[in-house]
C-alpha cells in the first residue's frame, strides 16, 4: 500500500513538472509566433523590452533567492555554535575536573546526553553525527586509551567543519597536546603500543611529577 501511494505521489510530481514545463515552452512559442506576425520595427523593441523584464525578474529572484540562503546558513551556524558549545561546556568541565570536583554524576549526564542527541540529529550534519557515534560506542567500553583521544579529536574536527571553520593548519593529534598534560609523551606512548591506556599515562605522569619534587 505504502508502495503504491509512493508511486502515486512521483506519477503526480513528475505530471506537474511536466505541465509547468509544458505551459512554459507553449508561451515561449507563443510569444515568438505573434512577433512574427507584427513589423520589425515592433518586434524589435518589443523583443528589447521582454528581455529587460526577463533579466530583471531573474536576478531580483536569483538575489531574492541567495538572501534566503544566507539567512538560513546564519540561522543553522547560531543554533549548531549553541547547541556544540553547550556540549563542550559540560565535556570541558567533567575532562579536566576528572570527575571529581563536578557535582554531576554518571547518573545526572544520561538526560543531558539524550538532550544533546535529539538535538544533534536535529541540526548537525552527517559528518558530525557519526563521529559521535563512534566516540560514543568506544567510550562506552569503559576503558579509555589512545582511541578515546583520536576519536575525541575526530568529533571535534567534525564540530568546526559543520560550523564552516577550516582544519588545515590544524597538526594531526592536536587534542592530546591539546588536554594532556603529556601530550608528546602521550603520542610517543601510543606510537609503540595504539592501545596505551590514559591510566598507564596517568601512572607515568604521576612517576615525573613525584621525580621533579624530589629534585
Amino acid at each position: 500500500m505504502r508502495r503504491l501511494k509512493s508511486l502515486a505521489l512521483v506519477l503526480t510530481g513528475l505530471a506537474f513538472f511536466a505541465g509547468c514545463t509544458g505551459l512554459v515552452v507553449w508561451g515561449v512559442y507563443a510569444f515568438f509566433q505573434y512577433l512574427s506576425t507584427i513589423p520589425k520595427e515592433l518586434a524589435a523593441p518589443l523583443i528589447a523590452a521582454s528581455a529587460t523584464v526577463f533579466v530583471a525578474t531573474a536576478t531580483v529572484m536569483v538575489g531574492r533567492y541567495y538572501e534566503r540562503k544566507k539567512e538560513l546558513d546564519a540561522l543553522y551556524r547560531d543554533k549548531k555554535t549553541e547547541i556544540y558549545d553547550e556540549f563542550l561546556k559540560e565535556f570541558f568541565t567533567l575532562f579536566f575536573n576528572g570527575g571529581e570536583d563536578s557535582p554531576r554524576t554518571e547518573k545526572d549526564l544520561v538526560p543531558f546526553l539524550r538532550e544533546f542527541t535529539r538535538k544533534l540529529v536535529l541540526w548537525s550534519g552527517p559528518d558530525v553525527i557519526e563521529a559521535f557515534v563512534a566516540w560514543k560506542d568506544h567510550l562506552a567500553k569503559g576503558n579509555p586509551d589512545a582511541k578515546s583521544i583520536f576519536l575525541t579529536e575526530d568529533f571535534l574536527l567534525a564540530i568546526r567543519k559543520d560550523l564552516r571553520h577550516t582544519n588545515k593548519s590544524l597538526r594531526k593529534v592536536f587534542c592530546a597536546r591539546l588536554f594532556l598534560r603529556e601530550g608528546a609523551l602521550f603520542l610517543t606512548m601510543a606510537e609503540k603500543d595504539p592501545n596505551v591506556t590514559l591510566a598507564a599515562l596517568s601512572e607515568i605522569e604521576s612517576a615525573l611529577s613525584a621525580q621533579a619534587t624530589a629534585v
